[in-house]
């Protein structure tokens, strides 16, 4: 199981063994957010390099716009920055957990 930690500055995505599999100053997290037959509001996709993340978000847009769906298009969310690694080994750990995260986070703002 991977679980992130910080490296100095960075935050590093380790596995069970403690190898580094990525490191980097800033985080970012893709998902979509919407309620589904669960009940649940978010689905993790992406995680780690902000650029990646992005590109992953982007390309996944285009193809749900260029489908006919937008609605499905904009339900794509991508947070980066600085996420504490509470939070962000919940968002990886505990399915769902990414929409509880988001929302709480939009009522901060």
């Amino acid at each position: 199981m991977f679980r992130y930690r910080m490296e100095g500055t960075e935050y590093a995505l380790v596995d069970e063994h403690d190898q580094i599999h990525w490191a980097g100053e800033e985080i970012a997290v893709a998902f979509t957010y919407c309620l589904d037959e669960q009940g649940m509001e978010g689905t993790l996709h992406k995680h780690g390099s902000p650029e990646k993340a992005n590109a992953w978000a982007e390309k996944t847009r285009k193809k749900f716009v260029d489908a006919g769906h937008l609605d499905m298009a904009n339900e794509i969310v991508v947070v980066s920055g600085k996420i504490s690694l509470e939070d962000l080994n919940k968002i990886i750990e505990i399915s769902g957990y990414v929409g509880i995260w988001y929302k709480r986070l939009q009522k901060e703002v």
